[in-house]
């Protein structure tokens, strides 16, 4: 019974892992949740169990485990480090599977009320989308850092300027919307 709560925790931990760091960005309760979730993971799944207790062969496979903390650290820091960015393998996977859906939903908004709240496009979901201009509509999808947000700029006739505005592909960029 216990195992079984312990791989769903873990399916759990993981699914949304994948989710917080394939958006725009992520935000610091998220950092603060994961990582001492992963932690806590880690130490129980490489605690010795009583059903293994007396094998020596699962010695080596606890060493290992042990030995693949520091390699996961490093990746989920990569990860981390590289989330707010279109070069985060995640991000991109979930932008281009979306991609469509956007642009269309940032036509639709351009032509229409100028404003939305809580809406899903795509695998994303903007906390609010609104047209900032006539060259410029924003869904901002997710907290980066303690206050500031992230999200998506569609901007199909000018391209930005500034350091907020980071390229992804044709007229979208990832935008860092400072408080």
């Amino acid at each position: 019974m216990l195992r079984a709560l312990l791989i769903a925790f873990t399916i759990a931990w993981e699914a949304y892992t994948i989710v917080v760091v394939s958006d725009a960005g992520v935000g610091f309760v998220d950092v603060a949740l994961l990582v001492p979730a992963a932690a806590v993971l880690a130490v129980i799944w490489a605690l010795p169990s009583p059903a293994r207790h007396g094998s020596g062969g699962h010695r080596l496979g606890r060493l290992a485990l042990w030995l693949s903390f520091p390699l996961l650290g490093a990746a989920l820091v990569w990860i981390y480090l590289s989330s707010q960015s279109p070069s985060n393998p995640l991000f991109r996977v979930r932008f281009h599977a979306s991609e469509r859906a956007l642009t269309r939903a940032a036509r639709e908004l351009a032509g229409g009320e100028g404003h939305a709240e809580n809406v899903r496009i795509g695998l994303f979901l903007a906390a609010t989308a609104s047209v900032m201009s006539a060259e410029e509509v924003r869904f901002l999808t997710a907290d980066c850092g303690v206050v500031d947000q992230c999200g998506l700029a569609y901007r199909p006739r000018v391209p930005p300027t500034g350091a907020r505005y980071t390229h992804i592909a044709g007229p979208w960029y990832l935008l860092y919307e400072p408080f």
